[in-house]
């Protein structure tokens, strides 16, 4: 049975990136601050998951000549395809993208009025839009100027889980916001970076200007393995320092393997073309969810085993 055409645009195989850095703020306040709001969780993804269909609608929408030429789409990059097969229109997206907008500002409306969250909580909203559009689409356009990589890079990690800790516990500060945002924020730039390998020739028609594009397929991935050395790094030092809970720390140690082997393949590539480039999107989005999901975990087990704080 063929797919909804409009689940093909939504790209939904991609949202756990947004999703497990919500997840992992709205566990932290409830380790940290011992609060915690199921309508308040639920109302959060739900806002997660328009802002990122959006986000997916907006990039057809502006890319859809680019991925008309692209003869290399995987289900990681080249668009959804559904408007270069005739299955959407433009209209159609932009109807949906602007719906979906309504929707969350609905939804933060019912957050802050409702459910009390403080009004605070429409900057991460907006931030959010802005991110959507802006990433693809005039005047900011970040993807064609050489800034889409680093505009994702704060969006899925410290934006995303210091709204998933907002929406739970308000203005209370949190350390561990920033330590937890570091490594998530490696690994989503790597995979945002290696997802746009395909695209390349297409995007360089097009005048996007992609880290592959301005500095070629061997630096970037040299750029890419620094980038997940760096986020295993920041874990195995808040753990050896003990500036994160010891569950959390060693949950989240348990990606060095991976990491490892994703560093290897990038300096030392065994394949080449699609075989490696969807080699590393997988093992990258695997990557990314650890960096959220096993610290989540990790203060889960703490939590209920009785200890509370930042040494555990």
């Amino acid at each position: 049975m063929l797919q909804s055409p409009w689940l093909r645009a939504a790209r939904l195989q991609l949202h756990t990136i947004g999703f497990a850095p919500l997840l992992l703020g709205n566990v932290a306040a409830w380790y940290e601050q011992g609060v915690f709001s199921w309508p308040r969780f639920i109302l959060s993804l739900l806002i997660g998951l328009f802002l990122h269909i959006i986000t997916a609608f907006v990039n057809d929408v502006a890319d859809v000549g680019t991925d008309g030429a692209n003869l290399s789409r995987t289900p990681f990059s080249g668009g959804s395809g559904v408007l270069v097969e005739g299955r959407l229109s433009r209209a159609d997206l932009a109807a949906g993208a602007s719906g979906l907008a309504f929707l969350s500002l609905a939804l933060t409306w019912v957050l802050i009025f409702v459910l009390h969250v403080h009004w605070a909580i429409a900057l991460f909203v907006g931030w959010g839009l802005f991110s959507a559009v802006e990433y693809s689409l005039p005047p900011v356009k970040l993807a064609y100027r050489g800034g889409g990589e680093f505009l994702v890079l704060v969006t899925y990690s410290l934006a995303l889980v210091w709204a998933g800790y907002f929406v739970q516990a308000g203005f209370a500060y949190s350390p561990l916001i920033w330590v937890f945002s570091v490594p998530i924020g490696f690994a989503v730039f790597t995979l945002i970076t290696v997802t746009q390998f395909p695209d390349r020739e297409a995007d360089a028609k097009a005048g996007k200007r992609s880290l592959v594009i301005l500095f070629g397929e061997k630096t970037t991935l040299r750029i890419c393995a620094l980038a997940v050395m760096l986020g295993m790094a920041g874990i195995v030092t808040s753990f050896l320092t003990g500036f994160v809970p010891v569950w959390a720390g060693v949950m989240s140690l348990l990606a060095l393997p991976l990491t490892y082997r994703l560093a290897k393949t990038m300096l030392r590539p065994d394949l080449d073309g699609t075989a490696l480039y969807m080699k590393l999107s997988r093992e990258t989005l695997l990557l990314t969810l650890w960096f959220s999901l096993a610290p989540a975990a990790g203060l889960i087990v703490q939590r209920w085993m009785g200890f509370q704080g930042l040494c555990g």
